[in-house]
């Protein structure tokens, strides 16, 4: 472990199944493991440590997890919500209620000598600073990768700890909140406790946290760079690789079976690849094996004939310099590779200056935009002024007509019976609210012809006041989720809360409402009855203000 190494320590929710076989090495978890993604040695397995807190008694992490929620249930009478919902709010717009996270883990950077009891010291301190408390802490000493150096593979191990955190206040119920200072001071406190370099802060780098595939992403493109520089070494071995053109008359090698097997030979080492790091090694082994070869060649030559040791020494020779020619031209391939590869850095740079080019032009396209948007403000400014005064001036006469006695009694009759109107809406959409969460309350299954009466009329109660559409279907069902919005589930159960949800959004969408009707309740509003009998219709049918049939309700065949 380098002695570089800086603490740190990323913390996210839990994922409990495969926490819990992670850092249990269980056998099939390990079977399933991708060496690429993470590397564990199980011959170093034996140096990991773990300790668990006294709390857990004996429980997994599902079941301490199942406790937490029945704590949460007991606390706050409310099931713990485990999921994000989406809800919303009065205005209509979509609001995400986070689901909890009462177990997180974090994974922190340790050093070769760091033990349990330096990160007990700084799981006390994070429980004495915010009241969280670690249940399990697992150091792992097995995990790491293999590096290549001059053809040498090297084990790096990724020495870390895993620390599992209880993130819940146990006399509230409810989970706790860190900020991103509270985060970056429990950096500090690692760093301090296991007497190690700080990590670079957030705000400094502007860097997020890196996953353990990016960071191995990251790592590969750097070798590989590295790699590519050393490609500059190709110029010296292709040098160490040059030879003395003497000119030599070989035999004619298609008529000796021995000498076409040595050839064979040859060339099947030559076709052997070249490395991208240990070409040195690669060049000595292939002199080493063609040796052999041309060796092996000689001796049973001198076996199978009698012939004039300086003629085979000649043979072996020819062989062996035209194996390093061959050798020179893949070298030499390998050299023109990186010249095209350079040229193509070459014409990349080109590009980018081309694009920064047009980047320049985009600029004063936008410049020209905003001139020309700048202008059209300043002209709606002019309109928006003339505006103002004509509203002024429709005020000041609207002041004059109300100095007339028969408009101003007119007039306050119309905010009399506006004011009942919103208080009858108010008192609808009160009366929805209470129906609904008694019906969660019960656990009922199946809503009353009363009860969807009142739902009913809260729902075109709170499209009116929310300035929605009620005989548009969507902008009805914005209104009822408004209304639903506004309940205090407290109390309820989450099945119940869902049926009660589910079945206000099909009445919603069952509820037929006139047009006519809903001009009728406006001029109503205004003081002005165009209508009698609820909306038209015989008694029997639609009797009720906004329009719902007493017999059927809500235009549903029963």
């Amino acid at each position: 472990m380098s002695t570089n190494a800086k603490a740190s320590i990323h913390i996210k929710p839990c994922n409990i199944a495969q926490s819990e076989a992670h850092n249990r090495r269980d056998k099939e978890y390990l079977r399933s493991l991708d060496p690429k993604k993470i590397y564990i040695r199980a011959d170093l397995s034996y140096k990991n440590e773990s300790s668990v807190s006294p709390v857990m008694n004996g429980k997994t992490l599902q079941e301490y997890y199942d406790w937490q929620r029945d704590m949460v249930k007991d606390l706050t009478g409310r099931a713990m919500q485990e999921k994000d919902v989406e809800y919303k709010d009065k205005n209509g717009r979509t609001r995400v209620r986070k689901g909890s996270s009462p177990l997180r883990e974090g994974v922190a950077i340790i050093k070769e000598n760091t033990t349990i009891e330096d990160l007990q010291r700084f799981t006390d301190a994070v429980q004495e600073r915010w009241g969280i408390r670690a249940i399990q802490i697992h150091i792992h000493r097995d995990e790491g990768h293999y590096e290549e150096n001059e053809g040498r593979r090297k084990w790096k191990a990724n020495l870390h700890a895993h620390i599992v955190w209880d993130w819940m206040d146990h006399t509230t119920g409810k989970s706790l909140k860190l900020k991103e200072k509270d985060i970056s001071e429990m950096q500090d406190m690692l760093a301090k406790e296991l007497k190690m370099q700080r990590g670079q802060r957030k705000s400094e780098t502007g860097l997020d946290h890196l996953e353990r595939e990016e960071f191995v992403l990251h790592k590969l493109k750097d070798e590989q760079q590295a790699t590519l520089e050393k490609t500059a070494t190709l110029e010296s071995y292709i040098k160490a690789m040059e030879f003395d053109e003497e000119e030599l008359a070989a035999p004619e090698l298609e008529t000796d079976p021995l000498v076409e097997e040595a050839l064979k030979a040859i060339l099947e080492q030559l076709a052997i690849p070249i490395p991208v790091v240990g070409k040195d090694k690669w060049k000595e082994d292939r002199k080493e094996e063609i040796k052999k070869i041309v060796t092996e060649m000689e001796t049973k030559l001198f076996q199978a004939k009698n012939v004039q040791k300086k003629m085979i020494l000649r043979l072996g020779n020819s062989l062996y310099k035209q194996a390093r020619r061959n050798v020179t031209k893949l070298t030499e391939r390998c050299r023109k590779l990186q010249e095209a590869n350079e040229n193509l850095t070459t014409d990349n740079t080109k590009l980018k200056k081309k694009l920064a080019s047009v980047d320049e032009g985009a600029v004063w396209k936008l410049w020209s935009e905003r001139l020309e948007a700048r202008s059209r403000a300043e002209q709606l400014e002019k309109e928006v002024a003339q505006e103002r005064s004509r509203a002024d001036n429709a005020e000041t006469r609207v002041r004059e007509m109300l100095a007339v006695p028969e408009i101003n009694r007119f007039w306050e009759r119309i905010k009399r019976n506006k004011d009942a109107f919103l208080k009858l809406l108010n008192q609808r959409i009160a009366d929805a609210e209470r129906v609904i969460y008694t019906f969660a309350k019960n656990r009922d299954n199946i809503f009353s012809n009363k009860t969807e009466l009142i739902i009913g009329n809260g729902i075109i109660a709170e499209a009116i006041l929310a300035g929605f559409d009620p005989t548009d279907d969507g902008q009805r069902k914005n209104a009822a989720d408004s209304l639903l919005g506004k309940i205090d589930w407290k109390g309820t159960y989450q099945s119940s809360y869902e049926l009660a949800v589910s079945r206000t959004e099909d009445l919603s969408n069952e509820i037929s409402i006139p047009s006519q009707l809903l001009e009728n309740l406006i001029l109503a509003a205004g003081g002005r009855v165009a209508t009698s009998g609820g909306g038209g219709g015989s008694n029997n049918e639609l009797t009720n203000w906004d329009g719902t049939k007493k017999n059927t309700g809500w235009g549903r065949s029963r």
